[in-house]
């Protein structure tokens, strides 16, 4: 992985979405980009200076940057351009109700019109390490290019995949069509038996489900496709 762009406002959730992308700098290689967009008038030397000082950033080739502009999304985009970043990664407030998996806010912003893949921290990590990633899909066939990179990155990490399928009736349960369609996709994927895991799980809406089988399975990573 090149180079991961990590916006910040140099809040605690910020620093702790610094503190995770210098692990994966350090795992597969490759430079971070920390960017803060200024407002007017905005004095910031002496706090990027702290960024810069921050003990995770040891053996960590990161580059530091300051932008103007009136819309973050597009200011986040166009570094992400010019710098040619891989991934973005952005600390995010958590949930504000359960069918928010991400909050409605600059991350949210970012994930909907972006052109990078984006990872959110929501809190300080205790475990650094990704032993399980979870994959909720249809399956159909656009999902297939985005496991690319979910596998990829869980190849990196030695990870076991959870493929998942939400239904909300005990008739969609048991659908050979979906359990089919479950069993093309790992074939498809010549995946690892012992590294990957599919279930189908019923209940009262898909995002509920999502939240409950990642609880039920201590799940360390979600990924989600995007349109």
């Amino acid at each position: 992985m090149n180079n991961i762009l990590i916006p910040t406002d140099f809040s605690e959730n910020s620093i702790y979405a610094l503190e995770y992308a210098s692990f994966i700098a350090k795992t597969k290689g490759g430079k971070l980009i920390v960017l803060h967009i200024t407002k007017d008038g905005e004095r910031v030397k002496d706090r990027l200076e702290k960024i810069r000082a921050l003990p995770f950033f040891k053996e960590v080739d990161v580059k530091v940057i300051t932008r103007k502009g009136k819309s973050i999304t597009k200011t986040i985009n166009k570094v992400g351009i010019e710098f040619d970043v891989e991934l973005i990664v952005m600390g995010s407030n958590g949930v504000s109700n359960v069918g928010e998996l991400i909050m409605g806010s600059t991350t949210e912003n970012v994930i909907r019109n972006s052109q990078f893949n984006v990872l959110t921290i929501k809190h300080k990590m205790l475990s650094l390490d990704i032993d399980s990633i979870l994959f909720p899909s249809d399956f159909s066939a656009e999902s297939y290019a985005v496991f690319e990179i979910v596998k990829a990155f869980a190849d990196t990490f030695n990870a076991k995949i959870h493929l998942l399928r939400v239904v909300t009736s005990e008739k969609d349960k048991k659908s050979k069509k979906i359990i089919n369609k479950m069993n093309l996709f790992k074939e498809h994927f010549k995946l690892d038996e012992e590294l990957i895991k599919s279930s189908v799980y019923k209940d009262k809406t898909r995002e509920l489900g999502v939240l409950n089988y990642s609880i039920d399975n201590d799940i360390d990573m979600l990924a989600i496709g995007s349109h």
